[in-house]
């Protein structure tokens, strides 16, 4: 994977009061942008679900730079990485991800990750954290329960320090799978996922159920089936991957 090694002493940044989606605005913008609003629309999640973005929260893309060959399907993956290891000094318990793209607090989620390629040369990743905006009025209207960031840490960052203390971690961690792939990456996940929990991925044609295990170098998730063996289910085919606890 080759990327544009020249990196910014700092990353561009604009701050909006409000639009429908940063995606959409990451657009306009070069590699080493970060386009953060106060309130969101239209925020959306993975196959196009609402994701609620009101004030108190932190609803960003950062836009990296791809060479044309690029795996940029692992991305998902590398934000999370990148987003868990921002938030490691935080000393939160419970903190895990969940394949292939939410940030968990035990059963609650915290943050969600989407990743799109606007041009061949350039990648969006799109973050929505819950840290200071009111999430008891989305009890109800999610299919996971939302926790925020100020009621798990102890110190909780403002805004502008947790965006850009995210947006380096992405940037350290994006650098590290470019020099070395997944052999960066692996082990970067292998401590956030947590517990092994079990789980059914459901792709087109069947649903695989195990517990999980860990992913394979091209991110495709494996599942420890109740007789001890082995399943990789390619990541391409993985519509969903539900956790059965």
């Amino acid at each position: 994977m080759t990327i544009d090694r020249a990196m910014p002493p700092r990353w561009k940044e604009v701050l909006l009061e409000e639009c429908g989606s940063t995606f959409t605005e990451a657009r306009r913008h070069p590699a080493w942008t970060i386009v953060s609003t106060v309130r969101q629309t239209h925020g959306r999640g993975r196959f196009n679900r609402a994701w609620f973005g009101e004030p108190g929260g932190l609803w960003m893309s950062c836009n990296l730079p791809l060479a044309g060959n690029a795996p940029w399907g692992m991305l998902p993956l590398v934000a999370g990485a990148a987003l868990f290891r921002a938030l490691q000094p935080l000393c939160i318990p419970g903190l895990r991800l969940r394949w292939p793209n939410d940030l968990m607090v035990r059963r609650g989620k915290l943050a969600g990750i989407l990743v799109e390629r606007p041009a061949a040369d350039l990648a969006s990743v799109g973050i929505g954290m819950n840290v200071f905006n009111d999430v008891l009025s989305l009890h109800g209207r999610t299919a996971d329960v939302p926790v925020r960031l100020a009621d798990l840490a102890a110190h909780c960052p403002q805004l502008p320090q947790l965006r850009l203390g995210i947006a380096d971690a992405l940037a350290d961690t994006f650098a590290a799978f470019a020099g070395q792939g997944a052999a960066a990456l692996i082990p970067m996940l292998e401590p956030a996922w947590g517990p092994s929990l079990p789980v059914v991925a459901v792709t087109d044609s069947a649903r695989v159920c195990g517990f999980f295990h860990g992913i394979q170098a091209d991110g495709s998730p494996i599942l420890r089936r109740a007789d001890g063996s082995f399943a990789t289910v390619p990541a391409v085919a993985v519509n969903a991957l539900r956790e059965l606890v």
